[in-house]
């Protein structure tokens, strides 16, 4: 009977698909702007809202991997708007000659670096140039379920707590409430998400040396790994991989921890203000649950990273001025409302959320709740890349080793971060050595002619290079 339901629902989701690529799709006098984007029913509402004051475009809505993307774009075909859902991801499009320069136009048409968050700004650019601008911001606090709380005699938390006092917390949760039930400190659902905010509140970066040399082997990269790992294999309050196999059998990258937050089953979820789209398929619990900023590390202030979901235009797209005016559109009021009513993270332009009380919606009036993200968002700081190496692939390397932690407590995690370190440095003298592009690049960055043997990026670094296998 489950396989029936599963084609059921396949068949579904590519009738809307189906619906939505058609979508005002035939109008010969008018352009036809194609979005490339998350199948998010409310897409439609968003684009419905840009091209109804308009007779000169119509919009419809396209799901595609990046794989997909880049033959699409090569062989133009592509889209005219592509999402792009992180620094890394927007690099790698940069890099792949997919995405058009937006600098000379943002300033003027209202869609600038100056019509966004602060912390954010460099987040949407690669080598000094504007490449996409948010259509909705995420950064990420504490989102607590206050029944699971109170059922354990546990007080709330406080907006200036620590890691020290997460932990501690955590662990109560695990010997049954009033109620006789036990519940999950912490629930997980995305490592690398978690790892890049503690990271971040260590205060420390992925690159050093203009992005010639990798920083995960610093001492703050060694300390986030083991903070991680004794979390979940010392304290257990983020559960093992066995235990999450064990109570998820829906699968789906990040319905695991979701859904058990959701179900009341855990106390808390390091998650951004995104979560609240969700809470239709969960009545009763937006009652429940309350926001605080993510726990501070010693004595660093509380901070996370901020990224977005944000669009760039087609380098190749045949309606330019047109994608120009939607991203235009992206810094105005009636986008920033739709953002807002929906709770789908925070709106891309500040100005229309300057205070809690500005996010407030129906699905959670609770001002102070809103603060919380906004607070966080002031407080964050983007990514930090290289120019002088695929930022996705790095970011798979730095997976694989928390994939490694996460499944072996006895693991030796400075030698780990030092052989991930060497890993990205060696690919990135291959890279230099392969690409007059960087070379001039590492000019640029060192003040210095280009040598072969490498010896100027190791005095750089002040340290040995990596040796070839």
């Amino acid at each position: 009977m489950k396989w029936v339901f599963t084609i059921i629902g396949a068949a579904a989701f590519l009738l809307y698909l189906l619906a939505v690529g058609t979508l005002q799709h035939g109008d010969p006098d008018k352009a036809h702007l194609r979005w490339a984007t998350d199948p998010n029913p409310a897409r439609i509402i968003q684009t419905g809202l840009f091209t109804g004051g308009r007779d000169d475009v119509e919009m419809s809505v396209e799901a595609g991997a990046m794989e997909k993307l880049l033959v699409q774009c090569a062989t133009g075909t592509g889209p005219d708007i592509i999402d792009i859902y992180s620094v890394q991801q927007m690099a790698g499009y940069v890099q792949a000659g997919l995405l058009m320069d937006l600098t000379p136009y943002a300033g003027a048409m209202g869609f600038g670096p100056s019509s966004t968050y602060p912390s954010l700004r460099d987040g949407l650019f690669v080598e000094n140039k504007q490449y996409r601008f948010p259509c909705n911001v995420a950064v990420n606090a504490v989102i607590y379920n206050r029944d699971i709380f109170d059922d354990h005699g546990i007080p709330y938390p406080e907006p200036d707590w620590t890691y020290e006092d997460f932990i501690e917390i955590g662990k109560r949760f695990k010997e049954p409430g009033k109620s006789g039930i036990s519940h999950l400190p912490v629930a997980h659902y995305a490592a690398s998400v978690m790892f890049n905010d503690l990271f971040a509140g260590i205060g420390g970066r992925y690159y050093r040396d203009g992005g010639l040399q990798s920083d995960l082997d610093s001492p703050e990269a060694i300390r986030t790994m083991e903070l991680y790992r004794d979390m979940i294999h010392v304290h257990g309050v983020i559960p093992t991989p066995e235990i999450a196999t064990s109570m998820s059998a829906q699968g789906g990258w990040g319905s695991g921890g979701i859904t058990w937050f959701s179900n009341e089953r855990a106390a808390m979820i390091l998650i951004g203000r995104w979560y609240l789209v969700m809470l239709h398929n969960y009545p009763g619990i937006a009652d429940k649950i309350g926001a605080v900023p993510l726990p501070r590390y010693q004595d660093q202030p509380s901070r996370g990273y901020i990224d977005c979901r944000g669009a760039g235009i087609n380098a190749q797209t045949e309606h330019k001025d047109e994608a120009l005016a939607f991203l235009q559109y992206l810094a105005r009021p009636a986008y920033n409302e739709q953002i807002i009513k929906d709770g789908d993270s925070l709106p891309p332009n500040p100005a229309y959320a300057q205070s809690g009380d500005m996010l407030s919606n129906k699905i959670k009036p609770d001002a102070d709740f809103h603060q919380v993200f906004l607070d966080a968002a002031a407080r964050a700081r983007p990514m930090d890349i290289s120019p002088f190496i695929d930022a996705m692939q790095a970011q798979r390397w730095l997976e694989e080793r928390i994939s490694r932690v996460e499944n072996n407590p006895d693991i030796d995690v400075p030698e780990l971060m030092r052989d991930l370190a060497r890993e990205i440095n060696l690919r990135i003298r291959r890279n230099l050595e392969r690409n007059r592009y960087l070379q001039r690049m590492f000019e640029d960055v060192t003040g210095t002619p280009y040598t072969a043997d490498g010896s100027l990026i190791d005095s750089a670094a002040g340290s040995a290079s990596p040796a070839d296998p």
